[in-house]
C-alpha cells in the first residue's frame, strides 16, 4: 500500500520541500510500545475467541447442545453484539480517552470469559458470549483510530502492516497458545483447590483464560495519551501551486490549512450521504462473502473433532499452523500482488485483490468434501486462508484514508454494524443446515460448502459492481 498516491508524488517540489519535515519525522519508542500492546490486547482477544471453537465439542456434549444452538452462540451471541456495541464503543472513544475504554473492554470480556466456565445451561453460556462480544466490539475502533495518530504517514503503513499481520498472526498463536492451555490446565488439576479439582477441564480453561485479563488492563491503561491527528501529513495541494515562488512556503502552508480545516468541518451525516453507495457495496459485497468464511473457521474444528475424534489440544496445533503457514504465505502474495496491480490499476487496485481472495477461498471450500483425516482437513485451512489474508493485510490502510481523522472510529464501527446481518446468518444457516442433514453422513460438510459457495460468489459480484464509487471515494479522501 505504501505506493498508493505517495505525498511527495502529488505535490510539486516546493510543496514537496514543505512537507519534508512530516513525511520525514519518525515515530517516537512510546508509539511502538503503543502498538507492542495494542497488539497484545489483540491476541489475547483471539485466544478468548478461538478457546471456545477448540471446546466446542466437549461443551457440547456436557451442556446437551445441538448444531442449531452452536450457530446461535457464534452468530447472534457474538457477532451479532460485537456489532451492536461496536458504534456505541467507537463514539466513546471518539470522544473519550480510548486507552479507558479498550482497557474496560478488556475487563469486559475477560468477565464474560470466566463467566462460560461458570455455565451450567446454555442460557448462561449465550449471556457470557454476549459480554465477549461486547467486550471485543471495541478493539477495532479504537485500534484502527490510535494507530494514524501514533505514527506519521510514513511509517504508518509499516505500522498497520504489523498490527494486521500480528493481530492475524494472533488467530494461529490463540490455537496454539489455546490447545497448549487446555491439555497444561488438565495436567496441573491437582495443583488447584480441591473446590477445583474436580471440574472439567473445559470450565478450568476459561477461567484460565479470564485471569489473563488484568495484567493487560494495566498494560493498556499504561500506554501514553496521544492527541488526535496528531500525526497527519501535510495535505496536498493543486498542482497549479507549483508556479508559486520558492519564497512562498507560508502561502502553500496556508493552502494546506485551508483543505485540513474543510476536511475537518464534515459532518460524518454529510461524509455518509456522500459516498452510501460505496459503503452499501462495501457492506453486502464483504458481508456476503463472510456468512461463508466464517463458518468454516467455526465449523470445520467441529467437524474435524465429530468426524476424526480430534482432541482440543491437537485442534488447536493443527489450527495453529494452519493459520501461521497461510498467514505468512497469504500477506507476502498480497504485499506482492499489490505491488503488481496497483500501477495498473490505481486506488481499485486494493478491492480487486480482496474480491478475488474471497472468490478464491470460496471456491477452494468445495474440497471440503473430499477430505478424509484431519491433516486434509487442517491442509485445506491453511489453503483458505492465505487468499483471505492476502487481501485482509491491505484493509486497513483503506478504511483510515477512507474517512477524515475526526470520523474513522464512528465510519469504521458503523461499517461493522451493518454487517451485523451476514456474521450472525452465516453460522447459523451452517447449523441449520446441519441438523436438516443429520441422515446425510457428511452432512455438517455439505452445509459449509453450500453455504460459503454462494456467498463468496454472489459477495464478489457485488464488489466487482462497487469498485467505480470505490475509486471515487479513494480519490476523494486523497486529492491529487
Amino acid at each position: 500500500m505504501s505506493s498508493i498516491n505517495p505525498l511527495a508524488a502529488a505535490l510539486p517540489p516546493d510543496a514537496a520541500s514543505a512537507a519534508a519535515p512530516e513525511t520525514a519525522r519518525k515515530a517516537p519508542a512510546s508509539a511502538w510500545y503503543a502498538l507492542a500492546v495494542l497488539v497484545i490486547a489483540t491476541v489475547l482477544g483471539s485466544i478468548d475467541k478461538v478457546i471456545l471453537t477448540l471446546l466446542t465439542e466437549p461443551m457440547r456434549i456436557a451442556l446437551s447442545l445441538s448444531d442449531t444452538q452452536l450457530g446461535l452462540l457464534q452468530g447472534a451471541g457474538i457477532v451479532l453484539f460485537t456489532g451492536i456495541a461496536t458504534l456505541p464503543l467507537g463514539w466513546l472513544s471518539d470522544r473519550y480517552d480510548r486507552r479507558v475504554v479498550l482497557a474496560a473492554c478488556v475487563l469486559l470480556w475477560s468477565a464474560a470469559t470466566a463467566m462460560r466456565g461458570t455455565a451450567m445451561d446454555y442460557g448462561v453460556l449465550f449471556i457470557a458470549s454476549i459480554g465477549l462480544g461486547v467486550g471485543e466490539a471495541g478493539l477495532g475502533p479504537i485500534t484502527n483510530s490510535m494507530i494514524p495518530d501514533l505514527f506519521p504517514r510514513a511509517q504508518r503503513v509499516l505500522a498497520n502492516a504489523v498490527f494486521a499481520l500480528s493481530a492475524i498472526f494472533g488467530s494461529a498463536l490463540g490455537a496454539l497458545l489455546g490447545g497448549t492451555v487446555v491439555h497444561l490446565t488438565d495436567d496441573l488439576r491437582h495443583w488447584l483447590p480441591a473446590s477445583m479439582q474436580q471440574l472439567e477441564a473445559w470450565r478450568l480453561t476459561f477461567f484460565v483464560m479470564a485471569s489473563a485479563g488484568i495484567p493487560v488492563t494495566l498494560l493498556v491503561l499504561s500506554i501514553r495519551r496521544t492527541r488526535r491527528g496528531g500525526t497527519q501529513a501535510a495535505s496536498p495541494v493543486s498542482p497549479a501551486a507549483g508556479a508559486m515562488p520558492a519564497a512562498a512556503p507560508a502561502a502553500i502552508q496556508a493552502a494546506a490549512d485551508d483543505v485540513d480545516d474543510a476536511v475537518s468541518t464534515i459532518s460524518f451525516r454529510d461524509h455518509l450521504r456522500q459516498h452510501w453507495r460505496t459503503f452499501a457495496g462495501l457492506v453486502i459485497g464483504a458481508g456476503l462473502a463472510s456468512i461463508g468464511m466464517s463458518s468454516i473457521g467455526t465449523w470445520l474444528p467441529i467437524m474435524a473433532a465429530r468426524q476424526y475424534g480430534v482432541t482440543p489440544a491437537q485442534m488447536g496445533q493443527g489450527m495453529g499452523i494452519a493459520f501461521l503457514c497461510g498467514t505468512v504465505i497469504g500477506g507476502l502474495l498480497g504485499v506482492a500482488a499489490m505491488r503488481y496491480v496497483q500501477p495498473r490499476m490505481g486506488p481499485a487496485a486494493a478491492l480487486r485483490i480482496i474480491m478475488l481472495g474471497n472468490l478464491t477461498a470460496a471456491l477452494l471450500s468445495s474440497l471440503l468434501l473430499f477430505t478424509r483425516s484431519a491433516t486434509d482437513a487442517f491442509t485445506l485451512l491453511a489453503l483458505l486462508v492465505v487468499p483471505l489474508i492476502s487481501g485482509a493485510v491491505l484493509l486497513p490502510n483503506v478504511l483510515q484514508d477512507a474517512a477524515p481523522p475526526h470520523l474513522r472510529a464512528r465510519t469504521i464501527a458503523l461499517l461493522s454494524v451493518a454487517g451485523l446481518p451476514f456474521g450472525v446468518v452465516g453460522p447459523l444457516v451452517v447449523g441449520m443446515l446441519s441438523d436438516a442433514l443429520k441422515s446425510v453422513p457428511n452432512g455438517l460438510a455439505v452445509a459449509i460448502v453450500a453455504t460459503t459457495l454462494i456467498g463468496g460468489v454472489m459477495g464478489a459480484m457485488v464488489l466487482r459492481a462497487t469498485e467505480g464509487p470505490f475509486v471515487r471515494l479513494m480519490r476523494a479522501a486523497r486529492p491529487t
